[in-house]
């Protein structure tokens, strides 16, 4: 399974389609489908050859195993993304309001078209963290960017200096991102979250639709692209996070197994 999830995400992360992949490794390209899929398991060297091809070193340490940690995270999976929420935020917060459900309904009266991100998207999944914002990669078409604005202005949001949040199909693409300051809370527009190609429309396609309470029902970037991007960002403090995220990737078939039986 970790040879799997590991691939995947340095072949992602490095920008190479699995055809490309294969004909830079001398594999097929059949072969290295199967591995994603964890269908079967590349050797020790063979997986760390396919790591370097795609740019990557993966360094090999023992450290000691925190069975605790792992626990915990096999409990929250089994949560509901509802549950998941309310543990949020019944949990201290900063002085900054943080109404998620607020802002979630804006955006989706609204229809706008968005994967969620970031670390509210990481707790839906499963991660066991705590956040006051909302992150999402919108869909940058010309007509979904007037559909946020209108989201924007019902929730009467500006920028951090105050100004308005314009948001043009012409230089939102060159953006990293836009913080909007709402007295909901804050929403961060990142048009292409890093690791990824295209932002919205790399992530759609392995995102996945959570009810997560009051009606509503929400798209959210699959925890492998959540750990694709947060591996992207490079810092050292987002270690914890990443590596709960690979074994919530390594549970999600454990968890489904078991709340199927």
């Amino acid at each position: 399974m970790w040879s799997a999830v590991l691939i995947r995400e340095a072949r992602l992360r490095a920008g190479l389609t699995q055809q490309e992949l294969a004909d830079r490794s001398g594999r097929k390209r059949s072969v290295i489908a199967r591995w994603e899929r964890g269908a079967i398991a590349p050797s020790l060297e063979t997986f760390l050859e396919i790591i370097g091809v795609c740019g990557f070193d993966l360094p090999l340490e023992l450290t000691p195993r925190d069975d605790s940690a792992f626990e915990r995270l096999h409990k929250n999976a089994l949560l509901s993304p509802e549950r998941r929420i309310q543990r949020l935020l019944k949990a201290p917060s900063s002085d900054e309001p943080f109404d998620p459900y607020a802002i979630l309904a804006a955006l989706e009266r609204r229809h706008t078209s968005y994967v969620l991100v970031g670390g509210f998207g990481r707790i839906v999944q499963g991660a066991e963290e705590t956040t006051d914002n909302i992150d999402i990669a919108p869909s940058l078409r010309g007509a979904n960017l007037r559909r946020l604005g209108l989201a924007l202005d019902d929730l009467g949001a500006a920028r951090a200096d105050g100004r308005p949040v314009a948001l043009d199909e012409s230089n939102i693409r060159d953006a990293p991102a836009f913080e909007c300051r709402s007295p909901r809370g804050t929403l961060k527009i990142v048009p292409e979250p890093a690791g990824t190609r295209g932002g919205y429309d790399d992530l759609r396609r392995a995102a996945t639709q959570e009810p997560i309470g009051k009606g509503l029902r929400i798209t959210v970037a699959s925890t492998a692209d959540l750990a694709r991007m947060l591996a992207a960002l490079g810092r050292e403090t987002d270690m914890p996070k990443l590596i709960a995220l690979r074994r919530l990737q390594a549970l999600e078939h454990t968890v489904g197994h078991e709340l199927a039986v």
